[in-house]
């Protein structure tokens, strides 16, 4: 902790001795607690105290070092390194045990896999580019939410911690003198945190879902804290007289943060600096005299607090997502938000004692035994959820799928396959569903990315027929399907999919999302339009999610009437009427509730897991775009993949949906031979 004395030199003149700031322990306190409560009770709400956590981290950090290097003291990395995580290593790594548990015991089964490799993930400290990979957002609760999503905040501050020490060591090598060491030390972490706040203002206007999580998005947070850190070792701070008004408002600055913006979207933007400046402001105005919020955030209580705040943190979101996935809600009430609150408390205080005799036996003994009982708790946490991954796709993998699994079960002509699966597991198993889509990121574009990605399935040279493949991510759902039949046939599909982003007019009205994402995929849909009609197609294949409306319609026209022309314009691009237009009806959607139905065996067995067909298949406007489009044919296969009156989420003993939206890949190869036999048939 760090206290400036009002007493000592003019605010603007520099001085340097010893500082210690008792307000750090209060303000840590209040922005990690702001995160737990706003969590719990906040609907969704995103507070400001991760924000305020990360400056308050960069600033204790870079204090120290910057004090090391301006007095030419060994900067003792070694020795940071190992005090660190001896600290932060013990307590996240008996959650991630417990969520390991909780991922068999209680966790939805279809999130299992994710579940596991997200605890490896934090356990190694990159849980926030696990996030970015698996396009993972960061928002409310739910059943579905990862009970790990929390970790990215604390990867990035071990990344930092890992990292930035090298900055002045590398100086130090460098620059021989100590006057010169100081200046480059400062004046880069000046550069770096500019060029970090000019990327995230960027990246959260391009996509904000990622933005959240990257850690260098994020370093600027820690960056200002560094400066800060600067400030005060040169004792330039605020004055003394207004050290109470902007200390209160400093404090107001964090606490309101998180009701004036949506921290989910808008940071780290710059609507950012709101609590970030209310850190800076606290810090700089410390020991304010009695009118200031010194007495606050130096009081027992929030010291207390800021001393349970780390557990607090670590212990409350896989207990939200525990109570929200035993009563399969989406929201919690005010007593369960208290219930999970006491819970929490409560695992703090047992995390506590059982680690304080092994934290003490480390931390006060060589740089050794504390780095000895990081990597231990780092062992512990990941290996048994990384055996545990490595057991489920052996057990996976073991699994095959037979002739007559999945919709040949419903092919008239294949009544030998008409009990498939009947008394068997389906495929594939609960703890890989959501995982079970086409790995094909060179087809597939998402948020953030500017360009189309269009990639070749089949022979790239030699081929009969070249085929454009385009459309959303029922359309990549497909993709090795697609691949399957090109080399099947001998034909080259070129295959580009956007996700939430049908293939229809550029003109088309926003429907969902950051106006960023909108203007991605109108520039996407105008890169299609041109792909089109360059001529270089046989034909040209399409499919989207029937869950893709656009509104408001023009005056007169319904909105299927408006979702019909919006086809019509970008079908209209492709180079002439002899193209082709091959128009994929949509595969059956399911509530995404229904998938607790996949855990009762004798549910499934019984055929109750299933909804009326006519519910399951929704029009998409394929079907009128087609009737008035020359040369433009409808690909239905609903006869296989829905039974005559109802759709069924096992088919064959294949699960046929991954999420109640898309197909899963396991299914979607099932419908490989009836895709194939339309595409030859209609393109020969």
């Amino acid at each position: 902790m760090v206290t400036i004395d009002a007493r000592v030199a003019p605010p603007l003149r520099r001085r340097r001795t010893s500082v210690r700031i008792g307000e750090i322990d209060g303000l840590r306190g209040i922005a990690l607690t702001l995160v737990v409560v706003f969590h719990l009770f906040g609907n969704g709400r995103v507070s400001g105290g991760v924000d305020v956590f990360l400056t308050v981290s960069g600033f204790l950090l870079i204090l120290s070092l910057g004090r090391a290097v301006g007095a030419g003291r060994p900067l003792g990395i070694l020795q940071r390194w190992a005090r660190t995580f001896a600290r932060l290593a013990p307590p996240a790594a008996l959650v991630l045990v417990a969520v390991t548990f909780l991922a068999f015991m209680v966790y939805s089964p279809w999130l299992r896999a994710q579940n596991l490799v997200e605890v490896v993930s934090a356990a190694l400290y990159v849980e926030n580019w696990q996030l970015i990979t698996s396009q993972l957002s960061y928002g409310a609760a739910g059943p579905a939410t990862s009970p790990l999503q929390h970790f990215w905040s604390l990867s990035v501050q071990a990344q930092f911690f890992l990292v930035f020490p090298l900055l002045p060591a590398l100086i130090v090598v460098t620059v021989h003198s100590r006057g010169m060491r100081e200046r480059a030390f400062w004046a880069l972490l000046m550069i770096a945190t500019m060029a970090s706040f000019a990327y995230a203002w960027r990246e959260n206007g391009a996509d904000p879902q990622s933005a959240y999580f990257d850690s260098f998005a994020r370093f600027w947070e820690l960056g200002i804290g560094g400066l800060v850190a600067g400030l005060v070792l040169a004792r330039r701070v605020v004055a003394a007289v207004l050290r109470p008004l902007a200390g209160w408002v400093g404090l107001a600055m964090v606490v309101v943060s998180g009701f004036v913006f949506d921290g989910g979207s808008m940071y780290p933007g710059p609507a950012a600096l709101l609590p970030v400046g209310g850190a800076v402001l606290v810090i700089l105005s410390a020991s304010g005299g009695p009118a200031s919020p010194t007495a606050l955030l130096t009081s027992r209580p929030l010291r207390r607090l800021d001393g349970i705040s780390y557990g607090l943190y670590l212990w409350h979101w896989p207990l939200l997502i525990l109570v929200l996935t035993v009563t399969d809600s989406d929201a919690i009430s005010w007593f369960g938000a208290v219930i999970v609150l006491a819970a929490s408390v409560g695992a703090t205080m047992l995390t506590r004692v059982l680690l304080r005799a092994p934290t003490v036996w480390a931390t006060r003994g060589r740089a050794i035994r504390s780095l000895a009982i990081a990597l231990i708790a780092i062992v512990v946490a990941a290996a048994p959820a990384a055996g545990a991954h490595a057991a489920i796709l052996a057990n996976s993998s073991a699994h095959t799928v037979g002739t007559c699994a999945g919709a040949p079960s419903l092919d008239s002509d294949r009544p030998e396959c008409a009990a498939e699966g009947a008394g068997a597991s389906p495929i594939p198993s609960l703890d890989l569903l959501s995982e079970d889509t086409p790995d094909r990121p060179d087809c597939y574009a998402r948020w953030g990315d500017a360009e189309a990605k269009v990639c070749a399935l089949g022979p790239t040279s030699g081929f009969d027929k070249r085929l454009l493949v385009v459309g959303d991510s029922h359309n990549h759902a497909l993709s090795d399907a697609y691949a399957e039949i090109a080399d099947s046939l001998g034909w080259r599909f070129d295959l580009a999919s956007r996700a939430g982003c049908q293939w229809v007019s550029s003109a088309a009205p926003d429907r969902s999302g950051p106006e960023s994402v909108q203007v991605e995929c109108a520039d996407w849909r105008s890169e299609i339009d041109e792909i089109a009609a360059s001529g270089d197609y046989d034909a040209i294949l399409t499919t989207a999610s029937s869950n893709s409306w656009f509104r408001p319609a023009p005056e007169g026209m319904s909105v299927k009437e408006f979702h019909t022309e919006l086809i019509l314009e970008a079908w209209r691009h492709r180079a002439s009427d002899d193209v082709p237009i091959l128009a994929i009806r949509d595969n059956p959607i399911f509530p995404s509730e229904m998938l607790d139905c996949l855990l009762d065996g004798d549910a499934v067995e019984r055929g109750e897991c299933s909804i009326p067909r006519d519910e399951a298949i929704r029009e998409s406007g394929f079907p009128e775009a087609v009737a008035l489009m020359p040369n433009a044919h409808l690909i239905d296969l609903m006869d296989v993949e829905c039974a005559p009156v109802r759709c069924d989420m096992v088919v064959g003993g294949v699960i046929v949906t991954r999420d109640g939206q898309h197909l899963t890949r396991t299914f979607a190869q099932t419908l490989r031979p009836y895709l194939e036999r339309e595409i030859s048939r209609l393109v020969e």
